[in-house]
Protein backbone atom coordinates (compact mmCIF):
# COMPACT_ATOMS: atom_id res chain seq x y z
CA UNK A 1 0.00 0.00 0.00
CA UNK A 2 1.03 3.25 -0.72
CA UNK A 3 2.03 6.04 1.98
CA UNK A 4 1.73 8.91 0.81
CA UNK A 5 3.10 12.19 3.48
CA UNK A 6 3.02 15.64 2.90
CA UNK A 7 4.51 18.31 5.23
CA UNK A 8 3.13 21.85 5.89
CA UNK A 9 4.44 24.85 5.53
CA UNK A 10 4.50 28.30 4.06
CA UNK A 11 4.08 26.60 0.40
CA UNK A 12 0.65 24.81 2.24
CA UNK A 13 -1.55 26.51 -0.61
CA UNK A 14 0.17 24.20 -3.18
CA UNK A 15 0.13 21.13 -1.15
CA UNK A 16 -3.18 20.99 0.36
CA UNK A 17 -4.38 22.14 -3.27
CA UNK A 18 -2.78 19.29 -4.33
CA UNK A 19 -4.31 16.88 -1.54
CA UNK A 20 -7.52 18.17 -2.10
CA UNK A 21 -7.52 17.43 -5.87
CA UNK A 22 -7.23 14.02 -5.15
CA UNK A 23 -10.51 13.75 -2.53
CA UNK A 24 -12.87 10.95 -2.80
CA UNK A 25 -10.24 8.78 -5.15
CA UNK A 26 -7.52 7.52 -2.89
CA UNK A 27 -7.64 4.17 -1.09
CA UNK A 28 -3.70 5.06 0.35
CA UNK A 29 -3.04 5.84 3.60
CA UNK A 30 -1.93 9.97 4.50
CA UNK A 31 0.57 11.13 6.67
CA UNK A 32 0.89 14.87 7.38
CA UNK A 33 3.29 16.84 10.34
CA UNK A 34 3.88 20.59 10.49
CA UNK A 35 6.47 21.77 9.15
CA UNK A 36 9.16 24.82 10.22
CA UNK A 37 8.17 28.86 9.65
CA UNK A 38 10.91 30.91 8.45
CA UNK A 39 8.52 33.96 8.26
CA UNK A 40 4.21 35.03 8.66
CA UNK A 41 2.31 37.32 6.80
CA UNK A 42 0.37 38.64 9.76
CA UNK A 43 -3.36 38.53 11.14
CA UNK A 44 -5.43 37.72 8.27
CA UNK A 45 -9.45 36.95 9.31
CA UNK A 46 -10.56 35.04 6.45
CA UNK A 47 -10.66 31.18 5.59
CA UNK A 48 -11.22 30.02 2.05
CA UNK A 49 -14.68 28.09 2.74
CA UNK A 50 -14.12 25.72 -0.20
CA UNK A 51 -10.70 24.81 0.15
CA UNK A 52 -10.95 24.04 4.13
CA UNK A 53 -14.29 21.91 3.56
CA UNK A 54 -16.10 23.57 5.74
CA UNK A 55 -19.60 23.65 4.13
CA UNK A 56 -19.08 19.79 3.83
CA UNK A 57 -17.66 19.38 7.26
CA UNK A 58 -20.83 21.38 8.78
CA UNK A 59 -23.40 19.66 6.77
CA UNK A 60 -21.88 16.05 7.69
CA UNK A 61 -20.86 16.55 10.96
CA UNK A 62 -22.96 13.86 12.67
CA UNK A 63 -21.69 11.23 10.60
CA UNK A 64 -18.13 11.74 12.24
CA UNK A 65 -17.75 9.27 15.44
CA UNK A 66 -15.74 8.06 17.97
CA UNK A 67 -13.60 4.64 16.43
CA UNK A 68 -15.30 1.84 17.24
CA UNK A 69 -18.68 3.52 18.44
CA UNK A 70 -21.97 5.12 17.69
CA UNK A 71 -20.27 7.93 20.15
CA UNK A 72 -19.28 11.80 19.13
CA UNK A 73 -15.95 11.94 18.51
CA UNK A 74 -14.35 13.11 21.83
CA UNK A 75 -10.15 13.18 22.35
CA UNK A 76 -8.11 11.38 24.76
CA UNK A 77 -6.26 13.69 26.80
CA UNK A 78 -2.79 13.16 28.83
CA UNK A 79 -1.95 16.19 31.19
CA UNK A 80 1.62 14.55 32.29
CA UNK A 81 2.32 14.08 28.38
CA UNK A 82 0.75 17.19 27.14
CA UNK A 83 -0.72 15.65 24.32
CA UNK A 84 -4.32 15.28 22.51
CA UNK A 85 -4.95 12.20 20.92
CA UNK A 86 -8.09 11.90 18.32
CA UNK A 87 -9.37 8.99 16.27
CA UNK A 88 -12.33 9.48 14.30
CA UNK A 89 -13.91 6.96 12.19
CA UNK A 90 -16.25 8.40 9.26
CA UNK A 91 -18.75 7.06 7.24
CA UNK A 92 -16.81 7.38 3.90
CA UNK A 93 -13.55 7.52 2.53
CA UNK A 94 -14.36 10.63 1.00
CA UNK A 95 -15.66 12.15 4.28
CA UNK A 96 -12.49 10.93 5.72
CA UNK A 97 -10.53 12.80 3.51
CA UNK A 98 -12.44 16.17 3.60
CA UNK A 99 -11.78 15.82 7.49
CA UNK A 100 -7.60 15.47 7.13
CA UNK A 101 -8.24 18.31 4.42
CA UNK A 102 -9.51 20.40 6.30
CA UNK A 103 -6.91 19.91 9.35
CA UNK A 104 -3.96 19.92 6.97
CA UNK A 105 -5.52 22.93 5.78
CA UNK A 106 -5.91 25.09 8.86
CA UNK A 107 -2.35 23.80 9.96
CA UNK A 108 -1.11 25.25 6.63
CA UNK A 109 -3.30 29.01 7.44
CA UNK A 110 -1.67 28.97 11.38
CA UNK A 111 1.96 28.40 10.12
CA UNK A 112 1.77 31.17 7.64
CA UNK A 113 0.73 33.46 10.81
CA UNK A 114 -3.51 33.83 9.83
CA UNK A 115 -5.75 34.38 12.39
CA UNK A 116 -9.27 32.51 11.55
CA UNK A 117 -11.78 33.44 14.01
CA UNK A 118 -10.00 36.41 15.02
CA UNK A 119 -12.76 37.02 17.11
CA UNK A 120 -12.67 34.28 19.34
CA UNK A 121 -9.08 35.13 21.99
CA UNK A 122 -8.86 30.86 22.63
CA UNK A 123 -8.74 30.29 18.88
CA UNK A 124 -6.28 33.55 18.65
CA UNK A 125 -4.29 32.07 21.36
CA UNK A 126 -4.01 28.75 19.32
CA UNK A 127 -2.52 30.84 16.58
CA UNK A 128 0.12 32.34 19.02
CA UNK A 129 1.20 28.81 19.92
CA UNK A 130 1.48 27.36 16.61
CA UNK A 131 3.08 30.04 14.83
CA UNK A 132 5.72 30.35 17.87
CA UNK A 133 5.83 26.22 17.61
CA UNK A 134 4.90 25.53 20.91
CA UNK A 135 2.54 22.52 20.02
CA UNK A 136 3.11 20.16 17.18
CA UNK A 137 0.18 18.59 15.32
CA UNK A 138 0.12 15.16 12.73
CA UNK A 139 -2.51 13.88 11.14
CA UNK A 140 -3.12 10.69 9.40
CA UNK A 141 -5.52 9.35 7.05
CA UNK A 142 -6.03 5.57 6.19
CA UNK A 143 -9.68 4.64 4.92
CA UNK A 144 -12.20 5.80 6.82
CA UNK A 145 -10.24 6.71 9.89
CA UNK A 146 -8.43 9.75 10.86
CA UNK A 147 -5.71 9.98 13.27
CA UNK A 148 -5.21 13.52 14.82
CA UNK A 149 -2.48 14.15 17.81
CA UNK A 150 -1.34 17.56 19.49
CA UNK A 151 1.72 17.48 21.95
CA UNK A 152 2.36 20.56 23.50
CA UNK A 153 5.62 21.53 24.92
CA UNK A 154 4.32 24.06 27.75
CA UNK A 155 1.70 23.67 30.27
CA UNK A 156 -0.17 26.93 28.71
CA UNK A 157 -0.18 25.46 25.04
CA UNK A 158 -1.85 22.54 26.78
CA UNK A 159 -4.44 24.24 27.88
CA UNK A 160 -4.85 25.87 24.79
CA UNK A 161 -5.25 23.00 22.88
CA UNK A 162 -7.32 21.05 25.68
CA UNK A 163 -9.99 23.77 25.45
CA UNK A 164 -9.96 23.77 21.80
CA UNK A 165 -10.57 20.21 21.30
CA UNK A 166 -13.84 20.20 24.03
CA UNK A 167 -15.00 23.43 21.46
CA UNK A 168 -14.25 20.61 18.66
CA UNK A 169 -15.85 17.49 20.47
CA UNK A 170 -18.86 19.68 21.91
CA UNK A 171 -19.86 22.22 19.89
CA UNK A 172 -18.91 21.26 16.40
CA UNK A 173 -19.03 17.04 16.23
CA UNK A 174 -22.09 16.71 18.41
CA UNK A 175 -24.18 19.47 17.25
CA UNK A 176 -22.39 20.92 13.65
CA UNK A 177 -21.85 24.76 15.68
CA UNK A 178 -19.41 26.71 14.33
CA UNK A 179 -19.62 30.18 15.86
CA UNK A 180 -19.78 29.64 19.75
CA UNK A 181 -16.96 32.52 21.25
CA UNK A 182 -14.61 30.53 23.71
CA UNK A 183 -12.70 33.91 24.57
CA UNK A 184 -14.31 33.39 28.34
CA UNK A 185 -12.03 30.37 28.44
CA UNK A 186 -9.41 31.70 26.92
CA UNK A 187 -9.33 34.48 29.42
CA UNK A 188 -9.16 32.01 32.22
CA UNK A 189 -6.88 30.29 30.50
CA UNK A 190 -4.81 33.61 30.30
CA UNK A 191 -5.01 34.30 34.02
CA UNK A 192 -3.87 30.72 35.09
CA UNK A 193 -0.44 30.24 36.28
CA UNK A 194 0.81 27.98 33.85
CA UNK A 195 0.57 30.74 31.20
CA UNK A 196 2.69 33.10 33.78
CA UNK A 197 5.69 33.08 31.64
CA UNK A 198 3.92 34.28 28.29
CA UNK A 199 1.12 36.11 29.29
CA UNK A 200 2.62 39.45 28.57
CA UNK A 201 3.07 38.37 24.72
CA UNK A 202 -0.19 36.60 24.34
CA UNK A 203 -2.28 39.75 25.71
CA UNK A 204 -0.10 42.10 23.02
CA UNK A 205 -0.91 39.88 20.52
CA UNK A 206 -4.67 39.55 20.98
CA UNK A 207 -4.71 43.10 21.67
CA UNK A 208 -3.25 43.59 17.98
CA UNK A 209 -4.90 41.05 16.49
CA UNK A 210 -8.43 40.73 17.76
CA UNK A 211 -11.22 41.29 15.37
CA UNK A 212 -14.70 42.22 15.43
CA UNK A 213 -17.21 39.49 14.88
CA UNK A 214 -18.38 38.90 11.64
CA UNK A 215 -15.44 40.32 9.71
CA UNK A 216 -14.55 37.24 8.55
CA UNK A 217 -13.12 33.63 9.34
CA UNK A 218 -15.24 31.19 11.00
CA UNK A 219 -13.61 27.45 9.91
CA UNK A 220 -14.07 25.09 12.42
CA UNK A 221 -10.47 23.53 12.43
CA UNK A 222 -9.89 26.79 13.84
CA UNK A 223 -12.71 25.36 15.76
CA UNK A 224 -10.20 24.13 14.16
CA UNK A 225 -8.00 22.78 12.77
CA UNK A 226 -8.89 19.88 15.44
Amino acid sequence: MKLETWKVTLGASLIVSTLLVGCGNSSSNTTSQDGDNTAGSGGSDTVNSSASNIPYLRENHANYKEHGSQQTPAPTKDANARSIHWTIAATTEDGAEKLAGHIIYMIGQLEADQNPRGWDKLFLMEAYMKYNKYYTTSVEKSATNVVVSKVANTACAYEVISAHSDAVSGDFFARGALMVDYSSRAEAILASSACNDVRTSLESYISARQSTRGNGGGGMGNNGGM
